[in-house]
């Protein structure tokens, strides 16, 4: 999935421009792990998976742009539940950012410092959840945020280290991290996203580029392969809903794509979102399942180390290098949200406390790097990510603040498909979670061995030390006691 869109003052109006910034905001590095999901799950399972997580997923994001206007709808006034009061210090009018709110939440009263953002058209996912929840919803949506984006992060990482190690051999994973770690943290230090579009804009020209050139090998490839795909597997299902959930996850981005478009086409917004879905579904579909009969059971979890290796420079060395560079400037805008959504939370004045926040921008950046070592597997962070704040962002959130916001209005219908909603995420969760886990603890993955190197080296080298201790006491204490004697 490609980063947040940054939403222009004047808005889109041109469809074709309105469409082509929702396609390419949901096609990212997770449709490359899309072929080893099929092979998991099989042909038929993997495309009926996913057209209906498609389909639930599309109708959450449409639930969160209704539970935007429901609120542009409303008036705060003295009926609704919030008030504003003056503080006890005796302030007058004109000192509004001095206010206090009172929330009443059944007999509990809440007090927050600062009065929350007006209801306007710029309205976060965060925002709605504020205003259906107060405080937890808005901690939940950016929590999720939080997670899931530094979660993508780590995977660009892991994409950019296989495929390095692919070519250059006897580079370890510490190395390529040692390498990579230092620029991205300069491009993180950046505050302003328009100062990343150029980055942006290529990353996604690379992307393009090289999604089509993996595209067009693998259905060059598929005659030449004779094999027996498997249709159906019980044993693939929780994987494949994980990776599904994950391709889907753009709740957090939805509102940012729907106040990008100018007012006088708002009207036709869902319809060009449907349509773009659509059309990601069964770019979806197709991709993967055209790996998966190129290269069979040897479909590797990220489908570019397929490609076949040239004696020099060849085409698939071109395709992989364009993907790294494409990860490697998406890596800090990935980032963008989440060092705003840190700093909001962790530090008070952030634009005067410059310091502080390159240093929380270092310390995340080396925890990304900290949990590839730790999970250095593409497809399995890919479940962990989807069946966690994934299915929370694109599932069970959506359908709680739309019960919360329209409560007292929906039909019987309505009220079906947003207890559908939480209900789906929250078996989503379950059952991906278990199944991830279970990857990881069965050790299915061969890049987990790296972890057990590493443990088995710390380990080895611990207990060496401390023999050579244990012998150099022994000799002293000896020597102290002979001296002693005579």
């Amino acid at each position: 999935m490609a980063g947040p869109t940054n939403s222009g003052s004047g808005g889109s109006k041109n469809s074709i421009k309105i469409f082509a910034n929702i396609f390419i905001s949901f096609i990212g590095a997770g449709i490359l792990g899309l072929p080893f999901a099929f092979k998991e799950a099989g042909i038929l399972e993997g495309a009926l998976i996913m057209t209906f997580v498609g389909f639930i997923s599309v109708k959450a994001m449409l639930l969160i742009i209704d539970c935007k206007y429901q609120l542009m709808g409303k008036k705060l006034d003295s009926n609704t539940e919030r008030s504003y009061i003056h503080t006890d210090d005796g302030l007058t009018e004109g000192h509004e950012e001095e206010y206090k709110e009172l929330i009443n939440e059944g007999e509990m009263m809440i007090r927050v410092k600062d009065p929350p953002k007006p209801i306007g058209d710029d309205l976060t996912y965060g925002d709605v959840g504020f205003h259906a929840m107060g405080p937890i919803g808005k901690l939940l949506v950016d929590m999720a945020i939080v997670i899931s984006q530094t979660g993508f992060c780590c995977a660009y990482l892991i994409f950019i280290v296989k495929n390095l190690s692919d070519y250059i051999t006897g580079v370890s994973i510490f190395s390529w991290l040692a390498i990579l770690l230092p620029p991205l943290t300069l491009l993180t230090l950046i505050r302003h996203l328009n100062s990343l579009a150029l980055s942006s804009l290529m990353a996604q020209v690379s992307n393009i580029f090289a999604f089509g050139v993996v595209f067009w090998f693998d259905f060059e490839h598929l005659y030449t392969v004779r094999i027996h795909p498997k249709e159906m597997s019980i044993k693939g299902f929780p994987f494949f809903l994980a990776i599904a959930i994950y391709c889907y996850e753009g709740a957090g981005m939805i509102l940012s794509l729907e106040s990008s478009v100018a007012q006088e086409k708002r009207h036709k917004f869902k319809k060009i979102f449907i349509i773009s879905m659509v059309l990601a579904t069964t770019l979806y579909i197709t991709f993967g399942s055209a790996g998966y009969l190129s290269f069979g059971p040897q479909t590797n979890p990220i489908i570019t180390l397929n490609l076949p290796k040239g004696s020099s420079v060849d085409f698939s060395m071109v395709v992989k290098s364009s993907l790294c560079l494409a990860l490697l400037f998406t890596y800090p805008v990935m980032m963008f949200p989440v060092m705003k959504i840190l700093e909001r939370i962790l530090i008070a004045d952030a634009d005067k406390h410059y310091w502080r926040g390159n240093i929380l921008r270092c310390i995340m950046v080396s925890l990304t790097g900290i949990i590839v070592v730790l999970i250095p597997s593409f497809s399995n962070l890919m479940a962990l990510i989807g069946s966690t704040c994934c299915t929370l962002l694109a599932f069970i959130l959506p359908g709680v603040f739309h019960l919360y916001i329209f409560k007292g209005s929906l039909t019987r219908s309505q009220k079906f498909l947003d207890y559908f909603l939480i209900l789906m995420g929250i078996v989503g969760s379950v059952v991906g979670l278990w199944d991830a886990l279970k990857r990881l603890s069965e050790g299915e993955d061969e890049d987990l061995e790296v972890v057990e190197k590493v443990i088995t080296t710390l380990s080895t080298v611990t207990n060496n030390t401390m023999i050579s201790l244990t012998e150099h006491l022994k000799l002293t204490t000896r020597e102290i006691l002979k001296n002693t004697t005579s």
